[in-house]
Order: C-alpha cells, then structure tokens, then sequence
C-alpha cells in the first residue's frame, strides 16, 4: 500500500468516533437544541406567569435554527462531494 492510502485509512479509522459533522453530532445537536429552548421558554413562562407563549416562541426558533443548520451541513457536503467528482475537474486552457 502506498503511503497516501495508508494515511487516509487511518484518517477514517481514526476519526469514526469524533467526526463533528457526523450523524450522532447532529442529531444531538438536533435535540439538544430543541430541548434547550422549549425548556427555556418554559422556564421563562413560569418565572413570569405568561402562559406557554414563550415555550411557543422558543419553540419555533429552535426549529427554524434546526432546519437552518440542517441545510447548511448538508449544502457544504454537498459541495465537498460535488468538488471531487469528475465534471467539476477544471481542465488547464
């Protein structure tokens, strides 16, 4: 084996378990955030005595944060993939 397939397997090995864009880190990242802000919001309704409007407003921008880091991870993936494939390679003029 050459030196750069050695080096990239042991990347991937070695990597498994604390990839930041991997899908466990996102589904964490997924629920802690919603779990964060509804239990804010609630927090925040009963210290003030204003019903669940906050836990309904918190609600939403967590999911709204959610759906927008979603796309995002999956648009720059999309372009690291899109970037080593074949028709991106720009030939020399």
């Amino acid at each position: 084996m050459s030196p750069d397939l050695t080096r990239a397997a042991h990347t991937r090995v070695a990597g498994r378990g604390n990839n930041p864009d991997g899908p466990l880190s996102q589904a964490i990242s997924m629920v802690g955030t919603g779990a964060l802000l509804c239990l804010g919001g609630s927090g925040l309704d009963s210290l003030l005595g204003t019903g669940p409007i906050l836990l309904i407003v918190f609600a939403c921008l967590a999911a709204a944060a959610i759906f927008a880091s979603a796309y995002y991870r999956y648009e720059a993936r999309i372009r690291v993939e899109e970037a080593s494939q074949p028709w991106a390679r720009r030939s020399a003029p």
